[in-house]
């Protein structure tokens, strides 16, 4: 897990596992010196010790609360406005789930959340791993920070995760009295209120407690939904406690808790046209039936250009999302000698909800998706920390049980067939791993870390046919098993290593190169509708990594930079998949990958109050090899809302008013170059989103005290309407699209004690 100290903007944040045992006051901004000439320090723990983060032999952006709140941020979706090399998506393609996190780093992710695979992303909440990708689109309500990790993530972290990783640091209970609390308005009714509160129950207990409200109108039109209301509104509640005992300087105890409830009309999507080559799909059928053409057919049966739009959903079937989640963590901290700390960390999660979705966007019965859906895990992490050598030697050790189960129901309509999919799932996980660092000179550090992991799927699939649409096109008696309803299993186990040298050239400069692996195990396609013998399983995919990189931190405190170059071997990839093969999109190990790249970040202290801060970074993700499992793909396909360009520059003014308060305008512009928005994979021109700028306009002020604020903002100033993402499976033949919203403005005031 990772903590960061006070950054530019001094913001408070969870301590790190060395300072944690005693009462915490709430940070404040330090000014190093007169008109903000200076970067503040940033101080983390990425590596289970406290270090500056230019001293830290990792590539890693972390983004503090108090710097989301500068540019109005409510939801941790937007981290990949401010790292290089992330996409982090809100991704309702295969079911009507309105919140469900799809994160790319380096170019590995996943973009379904099918409890028969793993995410290539882990997301960590306070240290605990979060096992499905349904409901990790948080809203910020009491977030200290967030970091974006690259590379395989495997010897310090509980959970194997082979892409990287995005770890969220929650406040953390503390001995002061205080609280805040603020409201935004903004475009299409947005209601956002939030209230976080700090109370010391004595002289070692401490606890928090936060409650927020995001509400907003939809924006796509659907004249057939129940009172005609649009999709992709907002309606959540979230609320958070945490409880600190501090009873002696060597023990600490957190325990946590949360609950949230996600209620949308449905996610936002539209119908933009039909492929003309589809004519085999549902669609071309229905027309042919109707007395047309897949793409010349007038009658009233027929699917045709009416129902086609970029701003209206013209679905009769309902759209909704309904979810409700909650979790709570308890972790020990202490210190058993002064070079020895040991940690434990408990946690249990349960997600439930239904999801619905009219993915023909039309009255005609083409495609028609529900689910049924129950989520819960337990997890146990055991840590070791120390040194030892006269602290010459750091090291961490640790070993991790990880329990999932749950089920995912899917009853479906399709116009040539209904069938009931879906199953229940387990997965048990079992890992050790341990790294060290040593200081070979004081400038030369070696470090070696390796870990064992244990994965272990089950599967029991419940899926059979209620109708068809009858003979001579199908016929298929109902009751029909689709696979034998009976437990099937994948498991997988692997040694994946790391080793890292580091080299203090100067004081204000290092050098690092570091080798990992990283594994996700094998799985299960969930979503089936062809007979087979057995529900179809892929095998674990791997990477082998390479890096290397420079962090400078000079010009008296003024410039922070780091750089870092990467190359990827990337085996057996697993990949989302939809062909006229299949009437459903199914996973499949597609073959191996390169992928290349660099990141640079910088932050600059240019003096009289100004600041500038910016990324870029270069994904260069190609395919070396491909299985004959897929159609359509080839060696020229683009990865999945990969960018090969991405980039972002923020630019401050700090104007001090003296009694009057401090007031801070300030502008962002993010650029991501073409992607491929097509969810299942499979490049078609129509789903390829081309490249686009962003500009974010915003202004903050504060009162001379800090106790209140006010700021006024413009998201996307120039109104671009870029795919969000895209889906199309040959089957069916219709493209499916959700864009952004667009320009949005908002206004927000707040106070604090």
């Amino acid at each position: 897990m990772l903590d960061t100290a006070r950054a530019q903007t001094g913001a408070e944040v969870a301590p790190s596992p060395a300072t944690q045992k005693k009462p915490v006051a709430p940070a404040h901004p330090r000014r190093a010196s007169a008109n903000g000439t200076r970067l503040e320090e940033v101080t983390v723990t990425a590596r289970r010790r406290t270090e500056r983060i230019e001293r830290t032999p990792i590539s890693m952006t972390t983004v503090t609360g108090t710097q989301f709140a500068e540019r109005g941020i409510t939801s941790i979706a937007k981290i990949q406005n401010l790292a290089p090399n992330i996409s982090f998506g809100n991704v309702a393609a295969s079911s009507g789930v309105a919140n469900a996190a799809a994160i790319f780093i380096r170019g590995i992710g996943q973009t379904d959340f099918s409890f028969g695979v793993d995410p290539g992303v882990g997301m960590y909440v306070d240290g605990v791993y979060v096992g499905s990708p349904v409901g990790s689109v948080l809203n910020m309500v009491d977030i200290s920070s967030v970091s974006v990790l690259r590379g395989p993530q495997g010897t310090l972290f509980g959970r194997n995760t082979i892409g990287g990783a995005v770890a969220v640091t929650s406040l953390q209970p503390n001995d002061h009295l205080s609280a805040r609390a603020d409201v935004k308005y903004g475009t299409a009714n947005r209601i956002d209120t939030r209230a976080f509160v700090n109370v010391p129950l004595s002289s070692t207990l401490f606890a928090n407690f936060s409650v927020g409200s995001f509400m907003q109108d939809g924006y796509v039109n659907a004249p057939y939904q129940k009172d005609e209301r649009k999709l992709g509104s907002q309606d959540t509640r979230v609320f958070k406690g945490a409880l600190r005992w501090h009873p002696i300087d060597k023990l600490n105890v957190v325990l946590r808790g949360d609950w949230t409830r996600d209620r949308s009309n449905g996610a936002p999507f539209v119908t933009t046209g039909v492929n003309p080559t589809a004519t085999g799909s549902m669609i071309a059928l229905n027309n042919a039936l109707a007395g047309g053409t897949l793409t010349n057919c007038t009658a009233a049966a027929c699917y045709n250009s009416r129902y086609f739009s970029k701003n209206t959903n013209y679905g009769t079937g309902p759209d909704y999302s309904n979810l409700v989640n909650w979790s709570t963590s308890g972790t020990i901290d202490y210190e058993l000698t002064p070079w020895l700390d040991l940690k434990s960390i408990t946690a249990y999660r349960k997600s439930e909800g239904q999801f619905t979705q009219d993915r023909d966007a039309s009255p005609v019965n083409i495609n028609f998706v529900k689910d049924f859906y129950m989520e819960k895990q337990f997890s146990e992490e055991f840590q070791a920390n120390g040194r030892a050598l006269n602290n010459r030697l750091h090291y961490s050790t640790g070993v991790y049980y990880f329990d999932q189960s749950g089920y995912d129901i899917n009853p479906v309509n399709f116009y040539v067939l209904s069938l009931l999919s879906g199953g229940d799932f387990r997965d048990r996980n079992y890992a050790a791993y341990a790294q060290s660092t040593y200081a070979v000179t004081r400038k030369f550090n070696v470090t070696v870390g390796v870990r064992y992991t244990e994965d272990n799927k089950s599967f029991l699939p419940n899926q059979y046919y209620i109708s068809s649409i009858g003979a001579p096109i199908l016929s298929i008696p109902p009751g029909t098993r689709i696979v034998p309803e009976r437990w099937y299993h994948n498991n997988n186990a692997r040694w994946t290593p790391m080793v890292n040298l580091s080299y203090q050239v100067t004081p204000e400069l290092m050098a690092y190169t570091t080798f990992s692996q990283g594994f996700k195990g094998g799985g299960f396609t969930q979503r089936l509708t062809n007979i087979a013998p057995s529900p179809p399983s892929f095998r674990p995919e791997s990477v082998n990594s390479f890096e290397g990189g420079l962090k400078f931190y000079g010009l008296d405190h003024r410039l922070r930079v780091s750089a870092a170059g990467f190359f990827t071997f990337y085996d057996n990839v697993q990949l989302l998949v939809a062909d006229a093969t299949h009437i459903g999109p199914y996973y499949t190990n597609a073959g191996k990958a390169h992928i290349s790249g660099f990141e640079l970040e910088s932050q600059y202290a240019l003096g009289d109050g100004w600041t500038a801060s910016g990324s870029v970074g270069l994904t260069d993700a190609h395919y070396t090899s491909l299985t004959n499992s897929v159609q359509g793909l080839t060696l020229d396909s683009m990865f999945v809302l990969v960018s090969k360009w991405t980039a972002n520059l923020g630019l401050s003014k700090r104007i001090d008013m003296g009694r009057y308060g401090v007031l801070t305008p300030r502008v962002d512009a993010v650029y991501r170059s073409r992607y491929n928005a097509n969810v299942n994979a499979i490049m078609y021109n129509e789903l390829i989103q081309p490249k686009y700028i962003l500009v974010n306009l915003g202004a903050r002020w504060a009162s001379e005290s800090g106790r209140y604020n006010f700021s006024a903002g413009l998201d996307n100033a120039t109104n671009e309407k870029f795919m969000a993402w895209g889906s199309y499976s040959g089957s069916f033949g219709n493209y499916q699209k959700s864009f952004d919203r667009g320009r949005q403005w908002f206004i927000q005031g707040g106070v604090s004690f």
